[in-house]
């Protein structure tokens, strides 16, 4: 039922011994996805995500999340599995380096033309390079890389950001904002990325965009509600939870347009999922 609701379009080429796609995904022409030297293993698209036109990831494992989008010319390659979550932006261009392994975790942005990197080696290492190493990298929550930033396999704070133009080669705290080369850390010039709101706060925000949606949409009035506690969901309604940035699945048009309409600058995931 929900494959003729909302059919995916794959115009690109998958190839993997096992592949798991979710509803009203799509796959541009010129995209592919396979692994590095050979098939890969796994592919997992979730529920309406977006591969552009002349990505290629190659990798063993790669997965992406509902709501994502890796824009056009984007290249993921490793011999170690690629992983990005929901809610993802990826710009055009950017390369995802996966040979020590890269997990990317919900919500999170990644300017176009942003290098990340797990690996380092060129040199001949039988005439004695130094310079040989892979190590994994976790991006977490919220983070943001605004674009053309080249980021090393650091440890990276939830919340952290860095502007464009960034070489980050250091640690970055959680919400804490970074800018130059290499990067230091300018919050206390320039703030933080997310300012502390109370529970109130966010589902007034929450609720005046939900309005703001309906009232463009009026036939999608009574299918979307914002709450503070999953305990005041109601059934058959996609109800938001602002106090676990969570909310009920139901597949209905109404939520479906709204999230194709507020994601990424609204970041909930479905309240059933880890």
């Amino acid at each position: 039922m929900l494959k003729r609701k909302y059919p995916c379009r794959i115009d690109g080429i998958i190839e993997a011994r096992e592949v798991e796609i979710g509803v009203g995904c799509v796959v541009e022409a010129g995209a592919y996805i396979g692994g590095k030297n050979d098939t890969a293993t796994r592919v997992r698209l979730g529920d309406f995500c977006h591969i552009g036109s002349g990505a290629r990831i190659t990798a063993p494992e790669f997965e992406i999340g509902d709501y994502s989008k890796l824009h056009s010319n984007s290249l993921g390659h490793g011999k170690l599995p690629l992983r990005i979550g929901r809610n993802c932006w990826i710009g055009s261009g950017v390369i995802l380096d996966s040979m020590g392994g890269l997990t990317v975790d919900d919500n999170v942005g990644i300017g176009s033309h942003t290098q990340i990197w797990t690996h380092i080696q060129f040199g001949d290492i039988v005439e004695g390079c130094r310079f040989y190493s892979s190590k994994p990298m976790f991006i977490p929550k919220d983070v943001w890389f605004v674009g053309h930033c080249l980021v090393s396999p650091v440890t990276i704070g939830e919340k952290s950001m860095a502007l464009a133009g960034s070489v980050i080669t250091r640690e970055m705290l959680p919400n804490h904002v970074y800018g130059g080369v290499p990067a230091e850390d300018l919050s206390e010039k320039l703030g933080v990325q997310f300012q502390n709101r109370s529970i109130k706060q966010k589902y007034c925000k929450m609720r005046l965009l939900v309005e703001e949606f309906v009232s463009k949409n009026p036939a999608h009035k009574g299918k979307l509600e914002v709450i503070t506690s999953m305990a005041q969901r109601r059934e058959g309604i996609t109800c938001f939870d602002v106090s676990t940035r969570t909310y009920t699945r139901t597949y209905s048009r109404a939520e479906v347009d709204f999230m194709r309409a507020y994601v990424p600058l609204v970041k909930f995931t479905p309240a059933e999922e880890p």
